[in-house]
């Protein structure tokens, strides 16, 4: 006689998809933040060398620090759409057709990816300003 498999009690699953995007907002941190990273150095870098003696100037002047500024807004924008869709989708999960399955009575309510994807885009959003304010007018 083969057992078959059960399902999951519905709050299990509620759990597990709640896990996943947990998941899938800390993610987009990662990768956020290496935008935001890669921008800063790209921008700092070329910045460096360019008052470096003795290097040849740029050929297109200024395109360092286009693609630096781009790359920190990218992984700014980017932080923006995905702390969105984690709170669109975390209010749907917690609410309507799935509050029997997440009543967690009694189970603390950290969230520390949102903290965490919060303070990276402000942190996003600071150094591009700090570059947009280094760029010459």
């Amino acid at each position: 006689m083969t057992e078959t498999a059960q399902p999951p009690p519905a709050p299990l699953a509620w759990i597990q998809t709640r896990m996943a995007l947990e998941r899938t907002l800390l993610a987009w941190v990662r990768t956020g933040a290496a935008f935001i990273g890669f921008g800063f150095a790209i921008f700092n870098f070329f910045e460096a060398l360019n008052r470096t003696p003795g290097v040849a100037p740029p050929h297109m002047h200024g395109s360092a620090r286009i693609l630096g500024i781009a790359l920190v807004a990218i992984g700014t924008l980017a932080m923006i759409l995905a702390l969105v869709q984690y709170l669109a989708l975390a209010r749907y999960l917690e609410g309507g057709v799935f509050r029997g399955a997440a009543d967690l009575a009694g189970v603390p309510r950290l969230h520390p990816g949102l903290i965490v994807a919060l303070v990276l885009t402000l942190v996003g959003a600071a150094t591009l300003w700090v570059l947009l304010a280094r760029v010459p007018g």
